[in-house]
């Protein structure tokens, strides 16, 4: 495990570590919805300490303005952005997992259902390992 170099990237990658560890919180507690919503925060976070940590100092004032507006929120996008700046392609089995949370939206925030407990497990489970691989890339 590592921890990035910038102060930028330091702040979302514990972001990534916090909001994951109170997903395990909230789906202990059965707060589904929740877990699953706080889980899918720590992948965009971790995205984005990717992003942050294979940025050129000088980039990093602009690439956090990238950070606003929903776009921000996209998995996929922010996957590109990463590549873009030279980060390692995603290995097979990451790139499979990244489409199985590809659902996760900020739009959870205002669900009012409880997500089914195999679903918010399984959410969980790929968001973990996702989080794994991108700790060994800082």
């Amino acid at each position: 495990m590592g921890m990035p170099s910038t102060k930028e990237a330091r702040l979302f990658y514990r972001c990534a570590k916090l909001r994951f560890d109170e997903a395990l919180i909230l789906l202990k507690a059965e707060k589904l919805t929740g877990a699953v919503y706080l889980a899918g925060y720590g992948i965009e976070c971790m995205l984005k300490a990717l992003i942050l940590a294979a940025s050129p100092a000088s980039d990093v004032t602009e690439i956090l303005k990238l950070f606003r507006g929903g776009r921000a929120h996209d998995f996929e996008w922010l996957r590109s952005i990463y590549i873009k700046l030279g980060g390692s392609r995603f290995p097979l089995d990451i790139r499979e997992k990244f489409v199985a949370v590809s659902h996760w939206s900020t739009e959870l925030r205002y669900t009012a259902r409880s997500l089914p407990e195999e679903e918010a497990v399984l959410f969980l489970n790929m968001a973990s390992e996702i989080l794994n691989w991108a700790d060994r890339r800082m």
